[in-house]
């Protein structure tokens, strides 16, 4: 029995052993992490980001808009755990002299990195990217260009007001697109971690979602399942779920946006007026 236990005793003190150093490395790699974190707070990182309001709330304001591309931008400061405030400016002509004096076109969303000012969602990217290198969320250069297409044929349909406009099959085609690379190449555009590619499309999938559903009862067709995995993986996380808007709050910034009914007609994108009040 001896001879016996001996060896069995080998091994399990060999598999704590392998474990204790397991669990040291994963701990080193957290304070690592940690560490990593509290210097960028330390540097005094003074980041600003200027999105839309919430209709009505005034500028500046403390409840946050509805906006795709700004969405983005919190998305990645929140992945790349950046400290970071948030002001939100409501669209329109009415904006703050202060607001204007550094950003002339109005257009949001905008980063102020201390005493400069970027605005858009694209060279806000770039900047943040390559001021705080990690973690890295850089799309490889062949995948930077996948679903490029959705969002320009969810507005073209939209606006059109036409159930059946070719922007319809044109939407479709492009959802196809992604599902087929998806299969390919996923579960995220650039394989198994998401770049800011996903971060940019996810919420513009969320919004033609729901506007689509709400004003020409437009469902994504069951068949394209790496899509809809998709979607439930980016909604899922922490940063989608902390900068997401309700859907109410999508629906009325579209209808304002293309003068919209609450649904559209089913006969050849006749409109049918019915009542619906927007969110102030």
């Amino acid at each position: 029995m001896a001879a016996t236990i001996a060896p069995l005793q080998s091994v399990c003190f060999a598999s704590s052993r392998l474990s204790r150093v397991s669990w040291s490395s994963s701990f080193s790699r957290s304070r690592r992490f940690t560490r990593r974190v509290s210097a960028m707070a330390s540097q005094d990182v003074d980041l600003e980001v200027f999105g839309k309001a919430a209709t009505g709330t005034g500028s500046p304001s403390n409840q946050r808009g509805d906006c795709p591309f700004s969405q983005r931008v919190y998305m990645v400061l929140e992945e790349k755990h950046l400290p970071y405030k948030a002001t939100y400016v409501e669209e329109g002509p009415n904006k703050p002299d202060w607001f204007m004096q550094h950003n002339p076109s109005g257009l949001m969303p905008v980063l102020r990195d201390a005493a400069d000012w970027i605005q858009d969602s694209d060279k806000i990217f770039e900047h943040v990217e390559n001021k705080f290198k990690e973690p890295s969320l850089k799309t490889p250069d062949e995948f930077k260009s996948v679903g490029a297409g959705i969002f320009p044929a969810f507005t073209n349909w939209l606006k059109s007001k036409d159930r059946s406009a070719p922007a319809k099959q044109e939407f479709i085609n492009e959802l196809t697109a992604l599902d087929e690379h998806l299969k390919k190449h996923g579960p995220y555009i650039a394989g198994k971690n998401p770049t800011d590619s996903d971060f940019a499309l996810a919420p513009k999938l969320r919004h033609a979602r729901v506007a689509l559903k709400h004003f020409i009862d437009f469902v994504f067709p069951s068949y394209l399942q790496h899509v809809a995995k998709y979607i439930e993986l980016m909604e899922t996380r922490p940063s989608f779920k902390k900068t997401d808007s309700p859907d109410e709050m999508i629906i009325a910034g579209w209808q304002t946006k293309f003068d919209l009914p609450d649904k559209i007609d089913k006969n050849s994108g006749q409109e049918k007026k019915t009542a619906f009040t927007p969110l102030v």
